[in-house]
């Protein structure tokens, strides 16, 4: 009874302060890492703990997790029309006149980018215990009129937490946990005519453009219930308070010599997330010989975006998945996020891991309206 009751407060606590986020927080874009697993199961799912995913997707699961040792990743995310982009490169390359993009930019404008994860990725999960430091580089473009611009960030991340085991008992399972984090992202942005992308580095970048520099820290909360083994249930509350504050320097140039800033710091929020997921994870005696875990995910993501002043349709928000491990070996893997399909592998080679995605992405606020895809590979190397 006391465990019921104690999970009922920790359920309405995550509702009252997400509420108090959903009105009050700005929208400064999300710490996070990447990961081609994930993309291929549909997003973020909340019950997926079982191994160092548990840092991203729920500090509930650092008990549950599998023991693990992270030394390093190396991943690629890159959504847009990426092969027109690549064939007029190709063509660029070949003869002596300006990088001109116009030709792919459809009404709808263009948006392309990419997410450059590692090679830092050290951590450990494992007996309640979860810490991390990682690495990547990001960048995002998009067409306004005749005009591209490009928002290019290096951030580092640092995460830490610890979970802790509130029910066992009659098959039920209870799990809480915590994550606090810190961050720092370097800003630059760029712009250039379509007809002329190559002048998005004339000159020196550095030393020209102005650049804002981000320090923050953070906590996530989770919470983690589990059936039997068979039945999960997940609220994940992102970013529950993630204090940052902005600082704006005249060019990146001036904030490594130590020049001062060129205004006054700004004091921000990250936009905070709060998730609920369910999971089901089945046995068939005639296949477990050959199927070593099946798992069928279902998630609603952000649910404080439905206080939003613009919200996005609550469909974007809905990420489905499954997984079949096959031998403890080869993962197959399946999902829907954006209302579009997401398909995967991974393969197990003990210390490295591969992890192939291809899924659609939508940029909207509703489907169909900014439709692209994406295409997502990452290097692990676990212990």
């Amino acid at each position: 009874m006391k465990g019921r009751v104690g999970c009922l407060l920790l359920l309405s606590f995550l509702v009252a302060l997400g509420l108090q986020q959903a009105l009050y927080a700005l929208p400064e874009r999300p710490f996070d890492f990447p990961s081609a697993r994930l993309a291929a199961l549909g997003g973020r799912h909340g019950t997926v703990v079982n191994d160092f995913t548990a840092l991203f997707t729920n500090p509930a699961g650092f008990v549950e997790a599998k023991e693990g040792f992270s030394i390093t990743e190396l991943g690629l995310s890159v959504y847009g029309p990426v092969f027109d982009i690549a064939d007029t490169l190709v063509n660029f390359l070949g003869s002596s006149g300006s990088l001109d993009i116009s030709g792919i930019v459809g009404p709808g404008g263009l948006a392309t980018g990419l997410n450059l994860s590692g090679p830092l990725a050290f951590g450990w999960v494992g007996r309640g215990l979860g810490f991390g430091l990682f690495n990547r580089t990001v960048a995002d473009a998009a067409t306004q009129g005749a005009t591209i611009k490009v928002q290019a960030q290096e951030e580092f991340l640092m995460t830490g937490g610890y979970s802790f085991r509130l029910i066992n008992k009659n098959n039920s399972i209870l799990d809480v946990g915590f994550l606090g984090k810190g961050f720092v992202r370097g800003q630059l942005p760029l712009q250039a005519s379509i007809l002329t992308v190559t002048d998005l580095f004339n000159g020196n970048p550095l030393d020209t453009q102005p650049y804002m520099n981000t320090l923050g820290v953070g906590v996530d909360l989770g919470m983690l219930y589990q059936y039997a083994k068979t039945l999960s249930f997940s609220v994940v509350y992102h970013d529950a308070y993630s204090p940052v504050l902005v600082v704006p320097y005249s060019s990146t140039t001036s904030f490594f010599s130590g020049g001062a800033a060129s205004g006054s710091g700004t004091y921000n929020t990250i936009k905070s997330s709060l998730d609920i997921g369910v999971a089901f994870n089945p046995h068939f005696e005639i296949l477990d010989r050959y199927i070593s875990r099946l798992s069928i995910m279902a998630d609603y993501r952000d649910l404080l975006d439905l206080w939003s002043l613009i919200p996005r349709n609550p469909i974007l928000n809905v990420g489905l998945g499954i997984e079949v491990l096959v031998l403890d070996a080869l993962s197959l893997r399946a999902g829907i996020t954006d209302a579009l399909p997401a398909l995967g592998f991974g393969i197990d080679f003990n210390v490295m891991q591969l992890d192939f995605a291809m899924r659609g992405k939508e940029l909207g606020f509703d489907p169909g309206v900014q439709t692209t895809y994406a295409v997502d590979l990452g290097l692990l190397f676990r212990f």
